[in-house]
């Protein structure tokens, strides 16, 4: 009989977005070019994405926000060591049932690199590791597939207080400081860690100017009304009217990655919003938004964390065999077979001001082992509305979430 202990495996995904250094764009911009199996990977990935905001929601009148492009890589990761119901399982979670592991691996390496290169005034930079306690066997082949598709770094430590600073040290440095740590602790049961790190630095292609910014009224679900600082502005953006709401499409750098809001008209929860979403109606949204239109902005200024455990909502996505010790396979990780997830974490933030947008998201994932009407255009934000932080050319969501009241923090 095999001796039990539970192995936590973190795929830390964390993303920060902030306030770009000042850069020369290229004269040239080229678009990112799409083949049909990545666009229909880029399709499932917000398919994913639009499930796993509605269910984050969850009616609670709370901010909140989570990062799909955050959890899709790194689920998209843990299947280069599953295999037989686990492997499709988590493939069908993500809808990308249908496509093979290194089709999967291929065109994710191909986002990561597109995306890293989308826009010459925006910093993106995407990083992953693994680190392993020393006394624990790993197959090679599921090490060289990360290595070569995700080029993780890949190092073998003591797990000690050393290994934690080394690894929180290297969280540290991947998002310039934002995410500080991702570990408080490494417990004797615990031997491997493997974390993704990405790093986006942008900045409002049009600025709000601090002058402008005013108290206003802000009217939350509760019934309550708060003085928010108010960001103003009147420029011309990507603007649609549709039903039960207005969008507004805004961007960062140099149109590359950009900002769509969400404004439900009164009476209207953001959450009934996000429940009518799909991968089909954002298509057919984002078409639309192509659309510019000079009118008068007004945004708050919002600052908070957020934090959740996954489980529920990816085995009620489909995914409930990856957390059953008893019928879970990660065969690729380990010979022995005994892995299965015993918990999926992720914890956001995000802060937006006048210059631009600070963001932050870690996911972890931990692995067992045992034995309309026409109005003049406007765009006041001055009630509850979600937000999505996109890339142009593949259309892949990097956040995506809900402010309910721009002065709590969580």
């Amino acid at each position: 009989m095999y001796t039990k202990y539970f192995l936590l495996l973190f795929l830390g995904t964390i993303l920060t977005v902030g306030c770009a250094k000042d850069t020369n764009p290229s004269p040239e911009i080229k678009k990112i070019a799409m083949n049909d199996k990545s666009l229909r990977l880029v399709h499932a990935s917000n398919s994913f994405s639009f499930s796993l905001l509605n269910k984050s929601l969850d009616g609670t009148i709370e901010n909140r926000m989570v990062s799909p492009l955050s959890v899709s890589m790194a689920l998209s990761m843990t299947l280069n060591g599953a295999s037989g119901t686990t492997l499709t399982a988590i493939q069908k979670t993500l809808g990308l049932d249908g496509l093979t592991r290194d089709e999967i691996n291929t065109i994710n390496s191909d986002l990561a690199t597109a995306l890293q290169k989308s826009d010459p005034g925006v910093v993106m930079d995407i990083a992953n590791s693994i680190w392993i306690r020393k006394d624990f066997p790993v197959l090679d082949p599921f090490i060289a597939v990360n290595q070569t598709y995700y080029k993780a770094q890949v190092s073998k430590l003591d797990f000690n207080t050393a290994a934690l600073s080394t690894i929180n040290k290297w969280v540290s440095d991947k998002t310039n400081g934002k995410i500080p740590t991702i570990l408080s602790s490494i417990s004797s049961n615990e031997i491997m860690f493997l974390i993704n790190a990405i790093y986006f630095n942008g900045k409002w292609k049009y600025q709000f100017e601090t002058s402008k910014t005013t108290s206003e009224k802000f009217a939350c679900s509760d019934q309550k009304t708060v003085f928010v600082p108010m960001m103003k502005m009147e420029s011309t953006f990507g603007y649609s009217v549709q039903p039960g709401f207005k969008a507004l499409k805004m961007p960062y750098g140099a149109d590359k990655f950009q900002m769509v809001l969400l404004l439900p008209e009164e009476g209207v929860s953001p959450d009934k919003i996000a429940a009518d979403l799909n991968s089909d109606k954002w298509t057919t949204l984002n078409t639309a938004l192509q659309t510019k239109t000079k009118l008068p902005v007004w945004i708050p200024k919002w600052k908070f964390s957020w934090d959740i455990t996954l489980n529920r909502i990816l085995s009620s996505l489909g995914m409930d065999v990856a957390f059953d010790p008893n019928k879970a396979n990660f065969s690729g990780i380990n010979a022995n077979n005994q892995l299965y997830i015993t918990k999926v974490i992720h914890k956001t933030y995000i802060d937006v001001s006048e210059s631009g947008t600070e963001a932050a998201a870690v996911t972890s994932v931990g692995i067992g082992l045992t034995s309309m009407p026409v109005d003049p255009p406007a765009f006041y934000a001055i009630r509850p509305f979600l937000f999505f932080i996109t890339e142009e050319d593949t259309g892949a969501i990097l956040f995506a979430g809900k402010v309910e009241n721009p002065l709590i923090s969580n």
